[in-house]
């Protein structure tokens, strides 16, 4: 029989006992403030080693159709309809893709990186380390990380890029891009992160004006093909109501090459202009910092745990 009541210490629902691990924590506290402060250390480290970046925004919508500073309905009222068609290329069900769906889709890829490839200044904004001022010519980056990929890639019978292509481009621009949605409607934020304040705004204004031009010169070719094929089949119809039917479908394809050709956003309407803060704001150090001295303790809280284990399995 023991000398003082019976104690039962058990372990909670999920078999930890959390006595046990708050005195392991106590007695490896010289552990625990090792890991993070190393963490902390790392972390501050990264940050010196890491360029800081600024963040430009710029806010995005559909076209307006209607009011004061609307671009206006480019699909006319055809003939004998009663309702005007909504969509530049109307379609059953899913099948309708809006310009703005086109818009948002190739942003920065595609056939607007090909178009931006064709621009000098925008290759030496975007890949500024490849760039030599003294030569006038691309080169290989430096630094002794960039030297390391060369020597593997030679080792695979492989070489690194040094002038960027279209798909050069198109892949740096979806690491900088970041397209997120406005609360729950249409509207959408775009970011892009540069190491340059104003050279970021800049690539993002030419970014955004790529793909309106884009979609423009899109719409243009197919209303001009559209125009071509009516008049050719204009010119060899002799009956009136033909003919008639043939003159307005004409008329109406006018009136949208007429409105594609106004000096307007044609796909997306800048709600808000592209904006960055006077200093850089990536990375965060106050998010960082303490990010990584948590997980320095939970490292330490692990590998005390892994010790005490060991001793136990030991013993």
């Amino acid at each position: 029989m023991p000398d003082g009541p019976l104690t039962l210490r058990t372990p909670d629902a999920t078999g930890v006992d959390f006595r046990a691990l708050v005195l392991t924590a106590v007695s490896g506290w010289r552990v625990l403030a090792v890991f993070g402060l190393a963490a902390v250390a790392l972390a501050l480290g990264a940050l010196w080693a890491v360029p800081p970046e600024h963040t430009v925004v710029m806010i995005v919508g559909p076209t307006a159709r209607v009011g004061s500073a609307a671009m206006g309905a480019r699909v006319p009222v055809m003939v004998g309809r009663e309702s005007a068609l909504g969509a530049a290329e109307p379609g059953p069900g899913d099948e309708a893709l809006s310009d703005y769906a086109r818009y948002l889709e190739l942003f920065g890829s595609g056939p607007v990186a090909e178009r931006l490839a064709g621009d000098p200044v925008f290759l030496r904004s975007l890949f500024p380390e490849r760039w030599s001022a003294e030569d006038g010519q691309w080169r290989p980056p430096p630094g002794l990380l960039p030297m390391t990929k060369r020597l593997l890639l030679a080792l695979a019978g492989r070489r690194d890029w040094v002038e960027p292509d279209a798909e050069r481009v198109a892949r740096a621009l979806r690491d900088r891009l970041v397209i997120d949605m406005v609360r729950s409607g249409p509207m959408r934020r775009i970011a892009l992160r540069h190491r340059d304040r104003a050279v970021g705004l800049e690539m993002l204004v030419r970014v955004a004006a790529a793909t309106d031009a884009h979609l423009r010169a899109e719409a243009a070719r197919r209303s001009a093909a559209q125009i071509a094929h009516v008049k050719a089949r204009l010119a060899g119809v002799t009956v009136t109501e033909h003919r008639r039917a043939l003159s307005d479908l004409l008329s109406d394809q006018e009136r949208v090459a007429m409105m594609i050709e106004v000096d307007l956003p044609f796909a997306a309407d800048p709600i808000q202009a592209p904006t960055a803060s006077a200093l850089p704001d990536w990375p965060n150090p106050a998010v960082v910092v303490p990010l990584s001295g948590l997980v320095g303790l939970l490292a330490g809280a692990f590998a005390l745990s892994v010790r005490a284990a060991w001793r136990g399995s030991v013993a």
